[in-house]
């Protein structure tokens, strides 16, 4: 595998802070870098399973396949523009095969030419229920630049028809999300595309032909021997079609087109948020029933009543109700034997449809709750062929708003940590096997996370059972996002937001995590439409659920007309990132927000950075900025009274567009980098650090005796903030040309904080570039560490030391204010030939956060003592990077800088003889670029 080519300044203790390796190794042959399967190691596959080779180094992809069907593609995308190690891992599910032997095919695509390697595998698959078959497996595919001219135009497109030629189609995997299962198909643009499967009905007699297709992204027709059997929207939630008046006896064709273009998508919902995966993404099956048939049942308890409610729904051919019984068991949490075992019966209307409600009584209810997540156990066993059993999960548990609370059984939820995530993969796309849903979720709950808000769309089943078992919160919403009033206003955005919302409704209400309704995300609701558009949604939610809270995520803040109408306020804040105000002005919105909103209870739904792994410094874009960011919201938002909580976006980088930039300067597109996990969910610093039980206090600068051997002594304090107490290390870093000590062991008292004192020896430059800063961390655990801090050293023994800045900017202690408006005279001693522009960006510290800057060439006159003296200037900016520049120093070329990442600041230093004035010339390297001066100091 390649090594790393950047470290992150944390990655190691006494790693360097920007770590250059060597240069690459010449390009490998095939035959010195052979391809190699790291897992499955077992030749027997059941359930998920993770597939992952190691690979030539040149690869720019690998391609998986089994038995000729085509499953996944990992490319070099995300790693490239990072300079990190290419991983070749995605995930696949054994049941989505037919079971029994396979030949697992990966093929490494080099410049050299292609390589391949094979395992043999056997693949397990549960039995199919009496009535059910599983048609997940081999398909044929092809978009339509692949066909024919017409081949998927009009109500009948002849590429549906059995018979079509198949020639120009591939062998593929449903379920999958095309554009992650073969590049050539991951247009950013979208396709328009078919899916062909062959299938024996057999002899059909009586039965009804049903196909249940789980998701299909975005707009999608359903063909059955070429005749139309329906079509869907939006792709996360399930499609039941009745195929029976189109089936025949014996050989059947089941067609799918699928169309994501953004042209198709734009009508209902913005495309730019994240990649809009195409496809048959969930699973694909066929049930035959009789005319008659159960085909879901929920069940949700009503903790003040004791009733716990079945709603059904059906498929029902005749032109008359038709009663179902069903028979029930119902067993406690915790439970061997059933408290109740009875039989109802379920009344599916002509031509199918909701039945009506079934309520069972239970007496003294156990409560489900975060920190007890008791669920009952509900089997529902229709007669064969009347619907499939199925084993449900209820709870009781009830979630009402209270002033400026949140009430979980009458108990206020506050200050819980959160995460927005969206179901992206490697090699995957939107297609999730559920047992890697499953993983993810645990890992984050064991984390510390608490509510979850699963992208703009629907949450997977399996995600939602299994937030029901941990007692994790859910947030589901429409996905209908930055919408402007206009289309908000319009039918088609209407009937389609209800369509969403009542589907997701039927279908997840029986989940007692799912606790509040999001009808939309960041809509412009700034306008009487806008704000009309989510009345309407939460009134007709209400009109189907009234037992969760109603909401629309948003970004418009103070200007939002729409809160009258909801329960909570969920507001999406990048204070820190987008814009220019600060984290330090997030209380007073807040607050704002609150009051606009009538004191409703409110909660920070999105927030955070982007890192783009592996980038050296400490600027925007950074590991480190982002994880200094979550760390100045956790401390902000956390213990904010009537705040239900925070949830960081996101849990992984995802892929988004080509274009994207996230306001990273330096964007590593298509992928949003925001997550506090990378692509292959690898931690970041930020996850390090969102939970940690302490916190340091930032670090003034240093100040050393310039240019002689010094051993200086600095104060690190650590804070707890769990209330808890916790034991570490503190672990350091030296600037450049200094040493540390061995790390130092702490303990923190519930509450309490502590000193530890480091000892630095060294010397600080005499002349050239500065040292690179050293970095202090508290380390808990491997998992687990403060946010680190930095340590920027700076000149002692001064004879001058001015920080530049705006007038009105702040002035770091033992310095004279250096501004735009002060002109040389000899009673100062200092000041401007012409005076310059200026910066603040607030943060870190006064004596980096503001500084002198222009395009053109700026003169700074300095009297300067009789002698030889060390001329200091830093040169960084905390927000954007900092162009080459050269300074003069009397019209002779003293100091020549390169270009600095943003957060990056750099002292360089250069001699200077006095005995009267000396004129310091800052000069852009280039025309068009600006220079920059945080301080100038004369030693």
């Amino acid at each position: 595998m390649l090594l790393r080519r950047f470290l992150p300044a944390f990655a190691t203790l006494g790693a360097v802070l920007t770590a250059v390796l060597a240069a690459p190794p010449p390009p490998a042959t095939a035959a010195e870098a052979p391809l190699s399967f790291v897992s499955p190691s077992a030749g027997t596959l059941t359930g998920t399973v993770d597939i992952e080779v190691d690979a030539p180094d040149t690869t720019t992809a690998v391609r998986f396949s089994m038995d000729g069907v085509a499953f996944a593609e990992v490319t070099d995308s995300y790693a490239e523009p990072r300079g990190v190690d290419r991983v070749w891992r995605t995930a696949t599910d054994a049941a989505w095969f037919a079971p029994g032997a396979h030949e697992l095919t990966a093929e490494a695509v080099t410049p050299s030419g292609t390589v391949t390697t094979t395992r043999t595998v056997t693949t397990v698959r549960p039995p199919d229920p009496d009535g059910v078959t599983t048609l997940n497996g081999a398909w044929e595919f092809a978009v339509e630049g692949e066909l024919p001219a017409g081949a998927l135009n009009g109500s009948a497109p002849p590429a549906v028809q059995p018979g079509f030629d198949v020639t120009p189609f591939t062998g593929i995997l449903v379920p999958g999300s095309f554009g992650a299962v073969r590049e050539k198909w991951n247009s950013a643009t979208g396709h328009r595309a078919v899916y062909l499967h062959r299938l024996d009905l057999g002899d059909q007699g009586t039965e009804r032909v049903q196909f249940v297709f789980d998701a299909c992204s975005f707009s999608c027709s359903y063909y059955l021997n070429g005749t139309k059997i329906g079509s869907s929207l939006a792709g996360q939630l399930p499609e039941r079609l009745d195929g029976t008046a189109a089936a025949r006896d014996g050989a059947n064709t089941l067609a799918v087109v699928v169309d994501n273009r953004q042209a198709t998508i734009a009508a209902y919902s913005t495309t730019a948020l994240y990649w809009q995966y195409g496809g048959l993404v969930q699973g694909v099956r066929m049930e035959r029933t009789s005319a008659a048939a159960v085909t879901r049942v929920t069940a949700e308890g009503d903790p003040s009543t004791g009733k716990l409610t079945l709603r059904s729904e059906g498929t029902n051919a005749g032109t008359t109700p038709a009663t179902i019984p069903v028979d029930l068991r119902l067993t406690a949490p915790g439970a061997n034997t059933p408290m109740l075992e009875t039989r109802a019966n379920i009344t599916v209307p002509a031509g199918g449809g909701a039945g009506a409600p079934v309520t069972l009584t239970v007496s003294s209810p156990t409560l489900w709750s975060p920190s007890d997540p008791a669920l009952y156990t509900l089997e529902v066993t229709p007669p064969a062929g009347k619907g499939q059993p199925r084993t449900l999960r209820p709870a009781f548990r009830s979630v009402t708003v209270s002033g400026g609370d949140v009430l979980l059984n009458g108990k206020v939820l506050s200050g819980l940590k959160g995460y927005n995530r969206h179901a992206d993969h490697p090699g995957l796309g939107r297609t999730e096997p559920d047992g890697l849903a499953v993983r993810e979720l645990r890992e984050l709950h064991a984390k510390g996370f608490r509510v979850l808000r699963p992208g703009h769309y629907a949450a997977s089943p399996a995600l939602l059972d299994e937030a029901d078992r941990l007692g994790m919160l859910i947030v589901e919403e429409v996905p209908v996002q930055q919408m402007p009033g206009t289309a908000l206003a319009t039918a088609l955005v209407q009937n389609f937001a209800k369509d969403q919302l009542k589907r997701m409704i039927d279908r997840d209400r029986g989940h007692p995590s799912v606790i509040i309704w999001s009808v939309g995300n960041e809509n412009n609701t700034t306008n009487d439409a806008g704000a009309a558009f989510v009345k309407t949604m939460i009134d007709y939610g209400r009109s189907l659920d009234p037992k969760r809270l109603y909401t629309e995520a948003n970004n418009k803040h103070t200007s939002n007309k729409s809160y009258g109408y909801q329960d909570i306020v969920l507001s999406n804040i990048y204070y820190g990132w987008y814009g220019t105000r600060g984290i330090g002005e997030l209380p007073a919105t807040l607050d704002a927000i609150q009051e606009l909103a009538g004191g409703k209870p409110l909660m920070v739904s999105e927030f955070g950075a982007e890192a783009v792994q592996g980038r050296s410094g400490y600027g925007r874009g950074t590991e480190y900025y982002q994880a200094e960011l979550i760390d100045e919201y956790n401390r902000v938002v956390t213990t904010r009274p009537h705040t239900l909580g925070l949830m960081v976006w996101s849990a992984a980088d995802f892929m988004c567009s080509p274009t994207w930039s996230g306001g990273n300067p330096e964007p590593a597109a298509p992928f949003n980098n925001k997550g506090i996990r990378t692509y292959f969910r690898d931690p970041k610093l930020a996850w390090k650090v969102m939970f940690s039980p302490v916190r340091m206090r930032a670090l003034a600068p240093v100040t050393v005796p310039a240019a002689q051997q010094t051993t200086v002594t600095v104060p690190v304090i650590v804070d707890d903030v769990s209330g808890a107490g916790a034991s570490g290390t503190v672990q350091v870093t030296p600037p450049s040309g200094f040493t540390a000590g061995e790390p130092v062991p702490f303990t923190v008292a519930p509450g309490g904080s502590t000193t530890v004192r480091i000892e630095l020896s060294g010397r600080m430059l005499q002349t050239g570039e500065g040292a690179a800063p050293g970095l202090v961390r508290a380390v808990v655990d491997s998992d687990t560490e403060a946010q680190p801090r930095l340590i920027q050293l700076a000149p002692g023994g001064a004879s001058l030391a001015l920080d530049a800045g705006p007038d009105a900017g702040p002035v770091a202690p033992g310095y004279t204010a250096l501004k735009p408006s002060a002109t040389y005279s000899a009673a100062t001693g200092f000041g401007w030939l012409g005076a310059p522009e200026s910066r603040d960006r607030i943060n870190p510290d006064p004596l980096r956060a503001d500084f002198a800057t222009d395009k053109a060439a700026r003169t700074l006159r300095v009297s300067v003592p009789s002698g030889t003296h060390t001329l200091y200037v830093l040169v960084g900016d905390k927000q954007y990077a900092a162009d080459p520049q050269s300074i003069t120093v009397n019209g002779t070329t003293a100091i020549s800088t390169t270009r600095l990442a943003p957060g990056t600041f750099r002292w360089y230093a250069a001699s200077v003889n006095g005995g009267g004035t000396v004129d310091i010339t800052f000069k852009a390297g280039a025309s068009g670029d600006y220079w920059k001066a945080s301080a100038v100091v004369i030693v």
